[in-house]
């Protein structure tokens, strides 16, 4: 009978496969029971180990060591499938089983976690970062080799680092331990370093390890069994025993878990404890977390010996006192407000305290405790040192008369004086000293530095002027010159020392006013000229250039004003206004009068001037009488300048019947009427 459930899962290495026709028909119904297949599968695994002790018990080969494992893997997973589907006849899914296996590893793991925890409701969160470790050690190609980067799988040799508990191939360790000290050791020297320990590092987290810690043999996660045998039940790598590491803080107690990767969660015991004030009663805390703290104050003396800590109940040393008092110096001549946490300061003064012998004051600053001996006291010795006498503190020590024979400042020659005091002089030995700058020697005197008068041709830094330093001895000094370039703000040159390069920008800055000047912007030096007026929201300040006495009310602006449009309302010669609009001040575009000789020679310029125009004639209409002042005609009009108009006259009363008027002509200016009689 053909078995139908398929081996592998596609990396985990289990036998588990989702039920499958015989036929190959996902959508025929199945008709055999799950107690028929749980037997058939219980067949299979019992023929396959008459197999291997028909065998005699000897060792096979991978492949046959390989169809046993997954033969028993089949038997566990049938095992588990019966025990939780026969009761209710259904088929489980084979991914919802794969998931349900792994949360009860998991669980089994962290059950003694778990169960000295049922009273804390945050037991999950403390073991968040250890079961996030547990969910990619079972998942396939979730923990990758940082060195090889390749997928570590659950057979594989690996190597746990101590800090960041991150997983890596043996041999891949090995390999990084011994490459990193050849790197190491070839750069330092075996004179200078013949027994240097070379330390590695982590790739990781570049935690630090010594040469001991290269890791030789491949251990489970918590040390105890080496070479860790695989077993699909089980946490890949791990021994199955209980972890039993000392948990961190440490506090006495050991890990419950069983042998897992990460670190191990916060210590699951319940002591009794109080808090650090040790004013609130005694509760039960998890030993993990102990330390609390009650937000009483704290009380505590502080180190002044004068006031009490006003913090809240905390853990640890009292902070320093925040208060200030009088104290006194180390000497006790004065005293000075100063912080209650820095109790001791010195004084500038001496301390002047008589000494032991009774004739000098002591001349150490201000200080604690005995002043000493007194300096002069006891046996001393001659300037030279040669001769050591014991002589009174009041009286000083004589020269004993022999040669001083003290080294002198040129660390060479002695001093040939008779003991003497006060400092030996000047080395007066004729030696032959190089000078300076190495080009020439001479016969000087040993305590004097010869120079010779040669000047330095070497170019300073700014590669620009030469050293010319008499006997320079190579280290020429900075360009001392000024710069003097023009900057490129084109209105100030450069201040500094002169300098290799470009010069700093211009550092003054200038004010752009608008027009009124009232409102400005500050621009660095140099670019005013391309800078536009800021926008002023004041009235234009600028006086009118027309006849009127204001300009009309407008914001202040560059360039020129708008022309005005005011009334010119100017008087006149028929005393009238005029009512154009303004033309005092208008701008007029003048050519010259130039007869040119032909295309060679310049067009005549056009200027633009300001001129003012004169008043246009007036328009204001008047009444005008006929002849005989019998009839008033209303339209009519005063014209600056001589009209001729057609008018019939009014004929009462006139004795003139044949006259015919033709033209009448009237000037505004004097009403002057000119009559034509033909």
């Amino acid at each position: 009978m053909e078995n139908q459930w398929s081996r592998g899962r596609g990396g985990r290495g289990r036998g588990r496969g989702r039920g499958v026709s015989p036929h190959g028909g996902a959508s025929k119904q199945i008709d055999v029971s799950s107690q028929q297949r749980f037997n058939d599968a219980a067949a299979k695994h019992q023929a396959s180990l008459q197999k291997f002790v028909d065998a005699g018990g000897a060792v096979v080969d991978s492949s046959s060591e390989e169809d046993l494992e997954d033969e028993v893997i089949i038997e566990k997973v049938l095992q588990k499938y019966s025990e939780r589907n026969l009761a209710g006849g259904a088929v489980v899914d084979s991914s919802s089983e794969e998931d349900l296996e792994d949360e009860v590893i998991i669980e089994k793991v962290l059950q003694k976690y778990s169960e000295r925890n049922l009273a804390d409701g945050d037991s999950r969160d403390s073991l968040q970062r250890t079961q996030q470790f547990l969910a990619e050690t079972f998942q396939s190609g979730a923990v990758i080799c940082l060195i090889c980067i390749e997928t570590i799988r659950r057979a594989d040799a690996v190597w746990n680092c101590k800090g960041c508990y991150c997983m890596l191939h043996m041999q891949c360790v090995q390999k990084w331990v011994q490459q990193g000290a050849y790197r190491a050791d070839s750069a330092l020297s075996v004179e200078l370093f013949p027994l240097k320990e070379i330390n590695w590092h982590c790739p990781k987290c570049r935690n630090e390890y010594t040469p001991s810690d290269s890791p030789t043999k491949y251990l489970c996660f918590c040390g105890k069994v080496p070479d860790p045998a695989f077993d699909p039940w089980m946490v890949p790598h791990s021994c199955g025993q209980t972890c039993g590491k000392a948990l961190k803080p440490e506090c006495g107690h050991e890990c419950l878990l069983l042998c897992h990767p990460g670190p191990c969660p916060p210590c699951p015991q319940t002591v009794q404890v109080a808090c650090h004030c040790g004013k609130s009663p005694i509760v039960s805390r998890r030993c993990g977390a102990k330390e609390w703290s009650c937000g009483k104050v704290c009380g505590s003396l502080l180190e002044c010996a004068h006031h009490r800590c006003t913090a809240p109940c905390h853990g640890g040393t009292c902070p320093a006192c925040p208060r200030q008092s009088e104290q006194q110096c180390l000497c006790g001549k004065n005293r000075m407000i100063r912080p209650c946490a820095f109790p001791q300061w010195q004084c500038e003064e001496p301390c002047r305290k008589p000494l032991s012998c009774g004739n000098h004051l002591c001349e150490k600053c201000c200080h604690t405790g005995a002043c000493g001996a007194c300096p002069r006291s006891g046996q001393r010795s001659c300037p030279c040192g040669k001769t050591k006498v014991d002589v009174p503190c009041t009286e000083d020590v004589q020269p004993c008369g022999d040669t001083c024979d003290r080294l002198l400042s040129c660390s060479i020659h002695t001093c040939t004086q008779r003991c003497h005091t006060g400092p030996c002089g000047k080395c007066r030995e004729s030696v032959e000293k190089q000078c300076r700058c190495g080009t020439r020697t001479k016969a000087v005197q040993c305590g004097s530095e010869y120079v010779c008068e040669t000047k330095c041709t070497r170019m300073r830094d700014c590669h620009k002027h030469q050293c010319k330093r008499k006997c320079c001895e190579g280290n020429c000094s900075s360009c001392e010159q000024l710069c003097g370039k023009t900057l490129t703000c084109r209105n100030h040159k450069c201040s500094s020392r002169c300098h290799p390069g470009l010069c700093y920008p211009c550092p003054l800055t200038v004010d752009v006013h608008c027009t009124c000047g009232a409102t400005k912007v500050t621009v660095p030096c140099g670019r005013q000229t391309a800078t536009k007026p800021p926008r002023c929201l004041l009235p234009c300040r600028c006086p009118p250039d027309c006849h009127h006495p204001s300009r009309e009310r407008h914001r202040c602006h560059a360039g020129r004003c708008p022309a005005c449009k005011q009334i010119c309302d100017k008087e006149l010669k028929c005393r009238h206004r005029c009512p154009r609009f303004c033309h005092s001040a208008v701008l007029v575009k003048k050519q010259e009068k130039v007869e040119r000789v032909g295309p060679w020679e310049p067009a005549p310029q056009v200027t633009v001037k300001l001129e003012c125009l004169p008043c246009p004639p007036c328009r204001v209409p008047v009444p005008v009488t006929c002849l005989g002042q019998h009839e008033l005609v209303p339209s009519r009009q005063i014209n600056n300048y001589i009209s001729v108009m057609s008018f019939s006259f009014c004929l009462m009363d006139c004795q003139f019947s044949a006259v015919v008027l033709s033209v009448l002509v009237l000037v505004c200016e004097n009403f002057f009427q000119q009559i034509l009689i033909v």
